[in-house]
């Protein structure tokens, strides 16, 4: 992956969940790089590593991970001047209110359920790109 051109940085410790997601994705945007980590802990450590023109144009985050959650995912980098301006998703199975008003307070641009059909997964990356070409504009 060139991480000089635009891209997204998906963060999820579920390897269909990826799979299907980059699937549908490629297809509808091939132009677009996805680049893939499993949990928290990697994202904060691979935004560490990206200069300031190196930074995704997007983070698409699962709600529940290993070592480091979405949610911590959030907070971490709310306090960070690099990667505050970062657009993040999150995605998870959870319906529950207090998640979705947790993760919004902490800065996710939007909270979407992981989708069960391919018309939810097609809708849900209509939002995304919706998000992401809003991001690219500035």
């Amino acid at each position: 992956m060139n991480k000089e051109l635009p891209y997204i940085l998906v963060a999820d410790d579920d390897p269909d969940d990826l799979n299907t997601f980059l699937q549908a994705f490629s297809e509808r945007d091939p132009h677009v790089s996805v680049h893939f980590v499993t949990d928290g802990q990697e994202v904060i450590e691979f935004l560490e590593g990206c200069v300031p023109e190196e930074l995704p144009s997007l983070i698409l985050l699962d709600y529940k991970m290993p070592v480091v959650s979405g949610p911590e995912v959030l907070q971490k980098l709310s306090s960070h001047p690099d990667h505050a301006h970062i657009p993040k998703i999150v995605w998870s199975t959870s319906k529950r209110s207090q998640d979705i008003e947790n993760c919004v307070r902490l800065g996710a641009a939007g909270y979407f359920l992981k989708p069960a059909s391919s018309y939810e997964l097609d809708e849900l990356i209509q939002k995304i790109e919706l998000i992401y070409s809003a991001q690219l504009q500035h």
